[in-house]
């Protein structure tokens, strides 16, 4: 940024929805301000998941989606700093402050406010018991998984709501995402968007290019259960 003659805009996300790294926003943002840059942050893993202070985060954007604290999908927002002006894309009728034309998605935006309300009211015990059952989950595959490892920075600044795990490549566990998936057991390689996918993940590629282990994203939410878990766990033991 020290060396930018024109202004910048720095767009990082806040926490990675494959390996569940957090992000330090206000660091990121405190140094946005010092060089005079634009501050965006990908906060669709975080918003109900975590209190964020708009009014004390030094931010210009943060854009979120209402099915990431279960709420409707197809609906996100951004949000805009009253510091910076930009402007719309679709032109047309005067919708959302003349910022995007077209009639407004009316029982996406309720559906929106309502879980993030709830998401919010309860996130301080929500955010505990999934903690609890993630922690969990990285017990039982060390205790059961020879040689299970993990990405990221899991049992620090990383989401509550996401375990990243890679095991030893063998002619079985090459098979795990597709044998996991007819077991009715939803797990990913990389991010939940290319869970069907085949190529990979450019992160994991990124962090950890190590030919011999088979990556596998598990996700938890409040509605899950220890009981799971230990299926899980069985399952993949089986599998592996």
């Amino acid at each position: 940024l020290s060396s930018q003659t024109e202004r910048c805009i720095v767009s990082l996300m806040h926490a990675n929805n494959e390996i569940g790294n957090l992000l330090d926003i206000d660091a990121v943002g405190n140094l946005c301000k010092k060089y005079n840059a634009i501050f965006h942050s990908d906060c669709v893993q975080t918003v109900g998941h975590y209190p964020l202070d708009l009014r004390k985060t030094p931010i210009h954007f943060i854009s979120a989606a209402g099915h990431k604290f279960h709420g409707p999908k197809g609906i996100g927002i951004l949000y805009v700093n009253d510091n910076v002006r930009i402007k719309p894309f679709i032109f047309g009728g005067g919708q959302e402050r003349n910022m995007r034309a077209g009639t407004e998605n009316l029982y996406g935006i309720v559906g929106f406010a309502k879980a993030l309300e709830l998401a919010m009211a309860n996130q301080e015990k929500d955010s505990a018991y999934i903690q609890s059952l993630k922690t969990y989950m990285i017990a039982q595959l060390r205790e059961h998984i020879k040689g299970v490892q993990f990405n990221g920075d899991q049992e620090g600044r990383c989401l509550y709501t996401v375990l990243s795990a890679a095991f030893p490549k063998t002619e079985r566990s090459e098979m795990i995402l597709f044998n996991l998936d007819i077991n009715n057991i939803c797990v990913s390689g990389g991010s939940a968007c290319s869970s069907g996918a085949d190529i990979g993940s450019h992160v994991i590629r990124a962090i950890n290019n190590n030919p011999n282990l088979v990556t596998v994203r598990f996700s938890f939410s409040k509605h899950n259960t220890k009981e799971e878990v230990d299926a899980v766990v069985a399952k993949v033991k089986e599998l592996i």
